[in-house]
């Protein structure tokens, strides 16, 4: 069966609403990086009233006009950044005082205070479209997936919990990689047919880019055990190893993501940290 498009071609546009489906729209932000990729998607989901998923940094780059101009005389019924990493949440308050609507969001974040928290499981409906909040910790500890359910079928906005243009950040001590594969399990028994990231285009095969992204931090683990196998070693000494065909300008997150990846090793109990720093800490393989 040909999975449905749902707006998987329609490519990065700043500053204008690009309609994806019957309920779902996306703005994305003008703020690029090498952690943002072509930058913040800001999701509008539903018709006469509406959620406002992600809704970006607050930045003088036209993005608040731009998300005012798409919901237009719409009545905003919730602000909902899926995480509080500082590119997903500081426009909230923003159109919070513009559209008089609360913001909701799993827990208190580093600034981001929702005015209603979410559960896991909570419901979110607006006509036509229904949104269930997921707890997905991993890449942070606050992270919430929303599964979308309307005319189209089931379609899943997943924030940065999965993207299809890159791998997922794990940075400890908030993020976690055994929370962020059990996540990702909870997600594969969904049946989705589309994924639409917080960055990057829409994913039109969900479950095959989960289990590549599954397959790729399990040899990532592979790797480290091999590499700790010739001795006890640094985590920089470890990404020079492991990360060689990675560009080195990312060598710096690479060493995040291996932090991830050893501390849920000494989780398991298959490796043993000497030293209280991670990036200065001498890693071995237990005994």
């Amino acid at each position: 069966m040909t999975a449905p498009e749902r707006g998987t071609k329609s490519p990065i546009r700043y500053r204008e609403a690009i309609r994806l489906t019957s309920t779902l729209q996306r703005v994305t932000e003008d703020n690029p990086g090498m952690f943002t990729g072509p930058g913040t998607n800001t999701h509008i989901v539903g018709t006469d009233d509406v959620f406002v998923i992600d809704p970006g940094e607050d930045r003088p780059d036209g993005h608040f006009e731009a998300l005012v101009e798409a919901i237009g005389e719409r009545k905003v019924t919730g602000i909902v950044p899926t995480h509080g990493h500082p590119d997903h949440w500081p426009m909230a308050p923003r159109l919070k005082d513009h559209f008089g609507a609360p913001i909701l969001a799993f827990a208190d974040y580093r600034g981001l205070a929702p005015d209603q928290k979410l559960e896991d499981g909570s419901i979110l409906s607006v006509e036509g479209c229904e949104l269930t909040a997921m707890h997905t910790p991993g890449h942070a500890s606050d992270h919430v997936a929303l599964v979308m359910r309307d005319e189209n079928g089931c379609s899943l906005l997943s924030g940065d919990h999965v993207m299809g243009w890159s791998t997922t950040i794990i940075s400890p001590p908030d993020g976690n990689l055994n929370q962020f594969l059990d996540s990702l399990e909870r997600l594969l028994e969904l049946d989705v047919e589309i994924m639409y990231p917080a960055h990057g285009v829409a994913v039109s095969d969900p479950r095959e880019r989960m289990v590549e992204l599954r397959e790729h931090r399990h040899e990532r683990t592979r790797q480290a055990l091999a590499a700790l196998e010739s001795g006890p070693a640094t985590i920089a000494q470890l990404v020079s190893t492991i990360y060689r065909d990675v560009d080195e300008r990312l060598h710096g997150a690479a060493q995040r993501s291996l932090w991830a990846h050893l501390e849920a090793l000494c989780e398991e109990h298959r490796v043993q940290r000497i030293g209280t720093d991670g990036f200065s800490a001498v890693w071995r393989l237990t005994d």
